[in-house]
């Protein structure tokens, strides 16, 4: 999964690319009256006394941008969103001078996705290749501990397969201290956490294209709508791009300062394009729990057996030791916070400024408190270490710990090795040796498939992109720009296929020879039958048809019956 995760964001910035790219734009005909003659700031004296009906596109591309309409929910205005709050509303013109400059622009994406995609597909047939030899490795090499709780001296340095319960002892549990923490420790508990939102005000958008019927020009309208909803991502632009709308913070920097957390100097930068969608960018980044005023706590006792957890295996392995939160019992949050008077308890254990019965508003704030206790079974194929000593705690209370293994593939009897990197397998619940190898490889061909798909569509998408400036150009004409768009789809999907499928043969020959000549040589005795075959019967057909043969006569050549005279 962590290879999605780095492919997700480069998808998503293509995506942005492609889609919010804008060049010269020119207000629709059906307003040209309007911007000409009915706001002066748009007027040229060049064409004042000029009747807008004969004004050319080309002209008034030079008069101005297109128009925006907006509604701030005022009276006499319609207005719509989730929150019944203000919209507003872009409508941009692109003229057939415009749509080809863009087709120039896609064109030169189209190349970069055609020379790219193949070095992607060649680097994950690699990659597939490479986990492929890791869990191998992991299955040979790995020494099966039946007994979690009496690790041996003598796998110390190897990789290790146990299973075992999570557990912390009587350890308790507790965040930061401040006026935001938990009135006393919690036992029991492997990892808590505190989440703190604030509910803003956010910019949702929905286009709808309109093309001329005759000429490349299209009419894009974009609708903003306000919505409105809860986020840890912290306060949010204190003044919206596209509505006149503004955000409260609220008590928030009130929160970072009682929470006891250190807040970073600088918020660290984002590789996210600025203009993503809320709902695209909710999905890349997370709200970081380590930063003021959230927090987060493990478990310092944290162990499986014999064999210790420090804190970066449970932050590192979320899916495992982060995939069951539950609400912190309602007598450990405090009732009320004496620096934030603000602040109370609802009846469902969370502290906020919402008052019972009510609903948020813009700055209103809102407190989680969860944790995750122990007592789940894991599962793990890792290397076994000696713990190190913690300067708080001193001797750690477990000898051994779990790190990644370096995995080193011995070649010809050992004389050529390969450096194949690191790796540790954790998994919740009881899996074997076998069951837990076994997961790794469907998991591994999964990913494999899914990246041979993008790989696939980005390389059809980019030969698309190649054609767009002929795509434009049929454009002009109603019937022919549909079919060419047809048309040219079908020539990109085929030539991508045949791409796709020769950079995995070849991919195929390099990382694995032996399969790779194996299904050549059935391939060409296969091929080798049918031509065999089919000369045989091509040689059956041409053969010369044999002279009829006469048959015997029985008659005299009087006609007299031969059968008649041998009976009598």
């Amino acid at each position: 999964m962590a290879i999605l995760k780095k492919f997700l964001p480069l998808g998503a910035i293509l995506l942005v690319a492609l889609t919010g790219a804008n060049a010269e734009k020119t207000p629709p005909r059906a307003s040209l009256r309007e911007v000409i003659l009915g706001d002066n700031k748009y007027e040229p004296s060049s064409v004042s006394d000029i009747h807008a009906d004969f004004i050319d596109y080309d002209e008034i591309n030079q008069v101005g941008a297109g128009r925006r309409l907006q509604n701030n929910g005022k009276p006499g205005g319609s207005s719509s969103g989730s929150s019944g709050g203000s919209s507003s509303t872009t409508e941009t013109y692109c003229n057939t001078w415009c749509k080809l400059k863009e087709s120039l622009g896609l064109t030169i994406v189209g190349l970069l996705l055609v020379c790219l995609s193949p070095c992607l597909m060649w680097k994950n047939e690699g990659r597939h290749v490479t986990e492929l030899r890791r869990i191998d490795f992991c299955k040979n090499e790995a020494v099966v501990v039946n007994n979690a709780d009496i690790p041996s001296d003598e796998n110390t340095g190897q990789l290790v397969h146990f299973v075992g319960k999570v557990s912390v002892d009587e350890d308790t549990l507790e965040l930061h201290p401040g006026p935001l923490n938990i009135t006393s420790p919690l036992p029991k508990a492997l990892v808590i956490k505190r989440t703190c939102m604030i509910y803003q005000k956010f910019e949702e958008a929905s286009q709808q294209v309109k093309n001329d019927t005759i000429g490349a020009g299209q009419t894009t309208t974009t609708t903003f709508t306000l919505k409105e909803d809860w986020t840890p991502m912290g306060p949010q632009p204190e003044r919206l791009e596209h509505l006149d709308e503004t955000n409260s913070r609220g008590i928030w920097d009130e929160l970072v300062s009682n929470s006891g957390t250190p807040e970073s100097a600088a918020p660290s930068p984002s590789n996210l394009p600025p203009n993503m969608p809320p709902q695209m960018l909710a999905m890349l980044q997370q709200a970081d729990m380590t930063k003021a005023p959230h927090a987060i706590s493990v478990s310092k006792s944290a162990h499986v057996g014999g064999f210790g957890l420090t804190e970066e295996v449970v932050m590192t392995e979320t899916a495992v030791f982060q995939s069951e939160w539950m609400p912190l019992p309602a007598e450990m949050i405090p009732d009320e916070i004496e620096s934030l008077p603000e602040l109370r308890k609802d009846r469902y254990g969370n502290i906020t400024t919402v008052e019972e019965g009510d609903q948020p508003v813009n700055g209103d704030v809102m407190i989680k408190y969860e944790y995750v206790a122990d007592g789940f079974d894991t599962s793990f194929i890792v290397q076994q270490v000696l713990s190190e000593s913690d300067p708080e705690t001193g001797v750690p209370a477990h000898k051994f710990g779990v790190d990644k293994g370096r995995v080193l593939d011995e070649k010809c009897c050992g004389k050529i090795s390969d450096d194949l990197g690191v790796i540790w397998m954790v998994r919740r619940g009881r899996h074997d040796l076998h069951e837990m190898i076994k997961m790794a490889k469907e998991d591994e061909n999964t990913i494999t498939k899914i990246l041979r798909i993008v790989c696939w569509v980005l390389l059809v998408a980019g030969w698309m992109m190649l054609f767009s400036i002929f795509t434009t150009l049929l454009s002009t004409l109603p019937i022919l720009g549909t079919l060419g768009n047809a048309a040219f789809f079908i020539v990109a999907l085929i030539v991508g296929t045949v791409c796709c499928c020769g950079v995995t043969a070849v991919a195929y020959i390099r990382y694995r020879p032996l399969l790779s000549f194996g299904i050549l040589a059935l391939a060409g005795g296969i091929a080798g039958l049918i031509i065999w075959q089919l000369d045989d019967a091509n040689e059956a057909s041409i053969q010369p048809t044999p002279a009829p043969v006469k048959s015997p006569s029985f008659f005299y050549s009087d006609n007299t019956d031969v059968m008649a005279e041998s009976i009598y």
